[in-house]
């Protein structure tokens, strides 16, 4: 589905005319010089999180991005990054696609992708020869060392809270002070709400099912593996009318992560009218919904579950921001509500 910019761009910035610039690692990155602009006395400006804090002198020019979604705000403001995460996984190759959309309407080039060791761990050499002027992983997995490591080289922005828990709206908040644009950012925000807010309008079958969300079954898999209400992609489910089942909300308040397991043993117990999943191939719905224990479970019974086997939809319900949300809604919702089907039982 082809992403459409200006309804937020609309808002954002009104009757703004796009000002295209090129983009290379060895060059500024390129800008939309009207939604780009910081807002007067933005500088300079701290921000606390849960590593420590970013004190940041003058407008960002140079933005490495590390983890989800910080790439797509960033964009969505009106400044491509010089680097940015591998989303490579399946069909995807290595750039999402409405990112990868607004980087062409900026007119810039795609960035570097931020390379890993052998050891799995961030090239800080890379990194440093960026040159960046900030580095944004608000919705990451970074160390403490990873964040001082990077710290060294340019003010760095982690988490608020805890690795990978940031919603979208904080996300976008939190960006949109370090790149000194709070009312693009708001108005962002205020876009993107409406969209979602008018899909629950025409779909009233939502309010107030209980849902889950996980992944597939591996083969030998002893447990369902769900995501948590702190977990961004359960917060734009609730946004559009589910409620998270009881049972997942008690295991959210046990668990520091964005998921939780729950054995195949206990699964009858978890409360579900519908089940969203993801998988990597068409294979691991059937091996999924084919166990004995899985096929007796509420929603899978009841055929009330939908599984996203194209992994570009899967990215954008699980790092959800307000450029993969407007991508990505006219396509999910639809399918949601097609498999939606709830029983008295």
């Amino acid at each position: 589905m082809p992403f459409q910019p200006v309804r937020l761009l609309a808002v954002a910035v009104a009757a703004a005319t796009l000002a295209l610039a090129g983009c290379s690692a060895d060059a500024a990155p390129s800008t939309d010089e009207t939604a780009g602009a910081a807002d007067d006395g933005a500088f300079p400006v701290t921000l606390t999180d849960a590593l420590g804090e970013a004190t940041i002198d003058s407008k960002p020019e140079r933005i490495v991005t590390i983890g989800w979604a910080a790439q797509d705000v960033v964009a969505a403001l009106g400044t491509t990054p010089v680097a940015t995460t591998d989303f490579t996984w399946g069909s995807v190759d290595k750039y999402l696609p409405w990112f990868q959309e607004r980087v062409e309407e900026l007119g810039g080039e795609l960035p570097e992708i931020v390379r890993t060791t052998d050891a799995e761990e961030i090239d800080f050499d890379q990194v440093l020869s960026l040159e960046p002027d900030l580095i944004l992983a608000p919705h990451s997995g970074i160390t403490e060392n990873e964040y001082k490591r990077l710290s060294d080289i340019a003010p760095t922005v982690a988490y608020a809270e805890a690795p990978w828990t940031s919603d979208w709206q904080e996300l976008t908040r939190t960006i949109g002070k370090a790149l000194g644009q709070v009312d693009d950012a708001e108005a962002l925000i205020e876009a993107t709400n409406a969209e979602i807010t008018a899909q629950a309008d025409a779909h009233p079958e939502f309010a107030g099912v209980p849902f889950t969300y996980g992944w597939y079954l591996s083969d030998g898999a002893t447990a369902v593996d769900l995501y948590v209400p702190q977990d961004p992609r359960v917060q734009l489910m609730e946004q559009l009318g589910f409620v998270s089942s009881p049972q997942v909300v008690a295991l959210g308040k046990v668990t520091e992560g964005f998921f939780g397991s729950v054995s195949l043993e206990e699964l009858s117990s978890v409360e579900s009218q519908f089940h969203l999943g993801w998988v990597n191939e068409p294979g691991d719905v059937a091996r999924t919904v084919e166990n004995p224990i899985v096929a007796a479970w509420g929603p899978i019974k009841n055929g009330s579950y939908y599984f996203m086997e194209d992994q570009s939809m899967a990215w954008a319900s699980s790092q959800p921001s307000v450029l993969s949300i407007p991508w990505s809604l006219d396509t999910i919702v639809p399918e949601i509500a097609a498999h939606l089907h709830v029983t008295d039982s």
